[in-house]
């Protein structure tokens, strides 16, 4: 039985390192709105297992600064574990939470290339051009309408 809990920022840090910054110390993994009053941290479990995790922050796009928006980060799945639907399982959970919990209008992230065929199939929309982030490569910037 898969469950998705809200959990504190440390639960999501080793997972978010091993999968999204393992070339990088365990500290890249802790970003500084980890802590935000607003952030709120997923994890999708089987029994104990975390599978996939997902954090949301308050925080605007600055193409679309009139909307209220969450900004996911971090979002990354056990790697024997992708392509399972898990990650889709606890972003379907974070959108959820959002949608029931928030006034929120847009969820937007900044996801790398390679991943960003999963967000289109989720329904983001591809905002602008292709970007580098120093350490972590070509990412385009996302988003979908909650």
């Amino acid at each position: 039985m898969y469950k998705i809990e809200k959990v504190s920022p440390d639960i999501v840090h080793p997972l978010r390192h091993k999968v999204l910054r393992p070339h990088l110390p365990l500290e890249a993994s802790c970003y500084q709105s980890d802590n935000d009053l607003g952030a709120i941290h997923f994890t999708l479990k089987m029994d104990d297992t975390i599978l996939s995790i997902a954090s949301l922050y308050s925080e605007s796009l600055e193409a679309m600064s009139n909307k209220n928006a969450y900004r996911l980060r971090g979002m990354a799945t056990e790697p024997p574990e992708q392509r399972k639907g898990f990650g889709a399982m606890v972003l379907h959970g974070a959108i959820d939470h959002l949608k029931k919990k928030t006034d929120v209008e847009i969820l937007w992230c900044n996801a790398r290339i390679t991943a960003f065929g999963f967000y289109e199939k989720m329904g983001f929309k591809i905002l602008g051009e292709i970007f580098d982030i120093s350490n972590l490569g070509p990412h385009k910037t996302g988003y979908i309408e909650l």
